[in-house]
């Protein structure tokens, strides 16, 4: 006789609850990792972007560290007082050598080598190799080609890592009588040290490096791994290249960064600002981990109220199952679809998830709102100025750039604290939102530097405005004893640049030349000062 097997049977009180509960979790748990992503992705482009910003800064930090570095020894090329090489008087030029390398900031040491090769005199004279001839090949081969000269890292016959720029020296007829040579010892503290390295970063989670043309390691915080040939890695091949830009990347050392990286026209250089990966996931788990505490107690209450509802009556929790899980599919669920119900406990429940549903809605407006608005100023950040920007040249509407920047910012935090400083941007800010119309885009480009982009105006008019600007925030009461200036770039599209990086590097052009009259004054990008 055949017994038929009993089935094991589940009942829909239990059922339910499970799918709710099940529901509910999956709700969360999708919501939590879209944020996840959202958040991981959106600190990857930001550091990025950072990073990139600082390279291209610390580009024209070097080009004007250069440029200053040839006009001394071009300036030391044609000082009359080089005559005094014509009688062999090695007194009179060594005290010209050692003046010149006390009053430069550029070299650890300077020395002239005659058209044989020959060194009349180094500065200082500590290093003893006057009448010593020139034998390395960088060397020689400025020598020979009576120019401008800039050499490629070598170690030198002392065994230090050397760069070297050198000018051509002529006297009055015109015959070729050497070069004076600057000499930058990497291994040392020198210029490069003195200018990036106090804002360099860390090893562990941010710093910046420089290579040369052939990928050799100039300047880095590990001075043993200056020297290093480094052309393997693949923002460095880009730079070899003359590219700039951004991107994650896998150093040398196998370790996974986030890079932005910069050229530098002048001499082939290159500038790479770089942060560990590690270190923003790091700040991201911190970010999910506070924000699961704080949800593991609505979870629960949602999940205690589901069990014990859905215990009790299951028709309710059938059109509630539908919502969530729609919910989880990513639609969106306003907190009137969860409708009052005839049953109290199925009532209440639809009351907590709409409650949710509303809660959540918010949180989404809130996030999103967060991500264009610069959370200091109130006014738009870059990500959003940027999409204004793309939807504008989708267009072609023709548009004008103001480029502002606090002057002397850094001192007014240095003197009265950053809380003072950021009252100052705050001011700034404000001051904008008041004199722009209702249709222009104010936003914080980055530090204390803002942009204005204003739909279809002429250049005498963006001008004006920005003057407005100017006097305003110049009669504004300040948080400090002392009055509060800006320097103000302008620039059209497409008048100046047949796209938005060259209207903003007319508009940047403009403020420099801003800065450099002075400041506290309004340049129009093509006008004459």
């Amino acid at each position: 006789m055949n017994i038929p097997k009993r089935r094991l049977k589940i009942s829909l009180a239990m059922v339910m609850p499970a799918l709710v509960s099940l529901s509910i979790l999956m709700t969360m748990s999708i919501m939590v990792y879209i944020q996840y992503k959202n958040e991981k992705r959106s600190l990857y482009d930001t550091t990025m972007s950072l990073n990139l910003s600082s390279a291209q800064k610390m580009a024209v930090t070097i080009e004007a560290l250069f440029s200053g570095m040839r006009q001394s020894l071009r300036a030391a090329a044609s000082n009359p007082a080089m005559e005094a090489r014509a009688a062999s008087d090695e007194k009179e030029l060594q005290v010209i050598f050692d003046l010149m390398l006390q009053s430069s900031p550029y070299f650890n040491s300077v020395f002239w080598a005659d058209e044989r090769g020959s060194i009349r005199v180094v500065s200082p004279a500590g290093n003893q190799v006057n009448h010593a001839r020139l034998i390395t090949e960088g060397a020689i081969q400025a020598l020979n080609e009576r120019k401008s000269y800039l050499s490629v890292p070598y170690r030198s016959p002392t065994g230090r890592w050397i760069v070297f720029a050198s000018e051509p020296i002529f006297d009055g007829s015109g015959k070729y009588c050497g070069m004076i040579a600057g000499t930058i010892y990497l291994e040392e503290n020198n210029i490069l040290h003195r200018i990036f390295g106090s804002g360099a970063g860390n090893e562990e989670d941010s710093y910046s490096y420089i290579v040369d043309s052939g990928g050799k390691v100039l300047y880095h915080l590990e001075e043993s791994r200056v020297g290093e040939d480094v052309s393997s890695n693949v923002v460095v091949r880009r730079l070899m290249d003359g590219e700039s830009g951004m991107q994650r990347v896998t150093n040398t050392q196998g370790n996974d960064y986030l890079t932005g990286y910069a050229s530098v026209a002048m001499n082939g250089w290159g500038i790479v600002m770089q942060t560990s990966v590690s270190s923003i996931l790091a700040d991201v788990n911190r970010n999910l981990q506070d924000q699961l505490r704080s949800m593991l107690f609505p979870i629960a209450l949602m999940l205690f109220i589901a069990v014990y509802t859905a215990a009790r009556i299951a028709a309710p929790f059938t059109r509630l199952y539908k919502l969530t899980k729609s919910v989880a599919a990513g639609q969106t669920v306003s907190a009137q679809e969860f409708r009052p119900h005839w049953n109290r406990e199925a009532d209440q429940l639809n009351r907590i998830m709409g409650a949710a549903a509303e809660t959540m809605a918010k949180q989404t407006q809130s996030l999103q709102q967060e991500a264009i608005t610069d959370p200091l100023t109130g006014l738009s950040n870059r990500r959003e100025l940027e999409r204004c920007l793309e939807s504008w040249d989708a267009l072609g509407e023709p548009y004008a750039v103001i480029l502002l920047d606090i002057d002397h910012f850094k001192a007014i935090n240095d003197t009265y604290g950053h809380q003072t400083g950021d009252q100052v941007l705050k001011l700034v800010a404000a001051v904008m939102v008041d004199c722009a119309p209702a249709d222009a885009v104010c936003s914080r480009f980055g530090g204390e530097e803002f942009v204005i982009l204003l739909r279809e105006r002429s250049l005498d008019t963006a001008y004006r405005m920005a003057e407005r600007i100017r006097r305003a925030i110049l009669i504004s009461p300040t948080p400090y004893s002392g009055t509060l200036t800006v320097s103000i770039g302008v620039s059209l599209y497409p008048e100046h640049g047949g796209n938005r990086e060259d209207v903003f590097q007319a508009a940047d052009m403009a403020l420099y030349r801003a800065k450099g009259e002075g400041r506290n004054c309004t340049v129009a990008a093509g006008l004459s000062a």
